[in-house]
């Protein structure tokens, strides 16, 4: 096998490769090493691998003592990429053995990522010609004469097997250590090879895969997109990486992202074949969706709370309403009567004008509490808060007969929090107090807000009810998706209102019922 078989597979790999000869300068330089570094392989090749690295390291020495002393060579090494971003990596560096006197011929070959170890493999490689050099020797201890002939086809022999054994150490080191699936199709989609790692992302021996078909193992709504990029034409990018769904052997789909690419005859310009490095990314997938699931989850709670919340909001807005339209009445009537005093007048419209402001700032208050966005942080004061949030809920407070009893310290930081996001958390909270204290008597139902100072960087709320409180078995479960103990319970509340909160970089805690005493308690950053 020579260097260029194994090319495309080298560049398919989506890992850091690089190969270098014996005075460490850059032979070859992978995509994986490209997009590591931001440098393109012609601004690196022919000079010394030391330029990616913080440091100079010694590769020409060390390059010469794993060829001499038959080891590998591991750190853990700094590097600088194009653009001045530093980083940490692990490095390997592995000979090529070659007996070759040219000195730009590829020595060595550095990766930049976590491989299995392969030392056993090498040390394997080096018994095996330890073993032939010895019975080279025994050989030439029998007979003079034929000394020179076996010398001959036995150096001819070793020099082939070294040859071959380099080759596929480069093939197993890039392709079958890999923990991505490295793959070969016919242009209709035919598996010509598939590595080792099939068996663990998709539970299929690499044998079971070839001659079968790519597209059987496809998801319905994404053959359209991967029919699409097997079809490009000759003018398009030779590599391209595109996210699809894969049937698993046990039936279930996974999530996989592929660079592919197309290799064509040179004679027809059609697709010969077609090289795909695939890695399964359906975590990251799933994780990206559920954030979105969240947040919507998050909107559709506060839109719930519109009905709960209608009783109190209108009887708010009512009261300045009907003040409004009683001083316009008695304005009217004053104008009626041709004896009219102008200072009252204007003192009874100025009146009108603040309960007409009023009814504005409740609707106001009421149309950015349901508006749906993303975390925006401005200067806001606890207590404010507090006070307003509990003006929104105050009909549902004296529907319950519920006493609301206010700790808030005078000497809290003013903190960044989103103010709408922090309404809902309290909004929340209260109302679970309120369906939480329904069987309590009414003489002893009371909600206590508190806040204090923890320290220069952070406050804290507590809230805490005369209701039953959380049992220690209920603790954990309560902020599992909807789970609820209400009869009509979306099961959401708590579990948003601690989305909120680590949100803002904070601290979410319930205490169980012990001693009479139970509390939910969030802790929010000054900043």
């Amino acid at each position: 096998m020579q260097t260029d078989a194994i090319q495309p597979l080298f560049e398919a790999i989506p890992e850091s490769a690089v190969l270098i000869d014996r005075a460490g300068r850059i032979i070859d330089w992978n995509q994986g090493a490209a997009s590591l570094f931001g440098y393109h392989k012609k601004e690196v090749l022919g000079k010394s691998i030391n330029l990616i690295y913080q440091q100079n390291h010694p590769f020409q020495k060390i390059i010469q003592e794993t060829l001499s002393e038959q080891k590998k060579w591991a750190a853990e090494t700094r590097y600088i990429r194009k653009n001045g971003i530093k980083g940490l990596c692990k490095t390997h560096l592995n000979s090529i053995n070659t007996s070759s006197n040219n000195k730009d011929k590829a020595t060595a070959i550095v990766t930049h990522h976590d491989i299995l170890s392969y030392k056993s493999i090498e040390t394997g490689l080096n018994n095996t010609i330890i073993n032939l050099k010895n019975q080279l020797q025994e050989q030439s201890e029998s007979s003079q004469a034929t000394h020179y002939l076996l010398l001959k086809i036995l150096y001819m022999q070793d020099q082939n097997e070294k040859t071959l054994r380099e080759n596929k150490l480069l093939f197993d080191l890039l392709v079958e250590n890999t923990t991505d699936i490295i793959s070969r199709l016919s242009p209709d989609g035919t598996y010509l090879y598939a590595s080792p790692s099939a068996k663990a992302l998709l539970g299929y021996h690499p044998d079971e895969l070839l001659n079968c078909n790519f597209y059987k193992f496809i998801h319905y709504d994404d053959i359209k997109k991967l029919k699409k990029v097997f079809n490009r034409r000759k003018n398009s990018q030779d590599h391209q990486i595109v996210t699809y769904r894969l049937r698993r052997k046990e039936g279930d789909y996974r999530w996989f992202e592929s660079n592919l690419r197309t290799l064509y005859d040179e004679d027809t310009k059609t697709i010969r074949e077609i090289q795909a490095a695939s890695r399964d990314i359906t975590d990251r997938v799933l994780d990206k969706k559920a954030r979105l699931r969240g947040q919507q989850l998050a909107h559709v709670s506060r839109l719930s709370s519109m009905e709960e919340m209608a009783s109190g909001m209108a009887h708010e807005i009512n009261q300045p309403l009907a003040a409004v339209v009683n001083y316009t009445q008695g304005c009217v009537r004053y104008l009626q009567n041709k004896q009219h005093d102008p200072i009252q007048i204007i003192e009874i419209m100025k009146k009108a004008v603040a309960q007409a402001q009023r009814a504005g700032e409740v609707i106001h208050r009421l149309k950015n509490f349901f508006c749906k966005g993303q975390l925006f942080k401005t200067p806001c004061k606890i207590n404010s808060l507090i006070r307003e949030t509990v003006t929104l809920i105050r009909n549902d407070l004296n529907n319950a007969k519920i006493k609301i009893e206010f700790n808030l310290s005078k000497t809290v930081q003013m903190i960044s929090a989103d103010k709408i996001q922090l309404q809902q958390v309290l909004l929340n909270l209260i109302q679970n107090a309120i369906d939480a204290m329904q069987q309590t008597d009414q003489k002893t139902r009371k909600i206590h807000i508190h806040t204090k100072t923890i320290d220069a960087n952070s406050i804290e709320v507590t809230l805490h009810d005369t209701g039953p409180g959380f049992s220690k078995d209920m603790i954990h479960k309560v902020f599992e998706p909807f789970f609820t103990t209400k009869a009509h319970g979306r099961g959401m509340g708590l579990a948003i209102c601690r989305s909120i909160i680590e949100a803002h970089g904070g601290q979410f805690t319930i205490n169980p019922n012990t001693h009479n005493h139970s509390w939910i308690r969030f802790v929010l950053p000054i900043n």
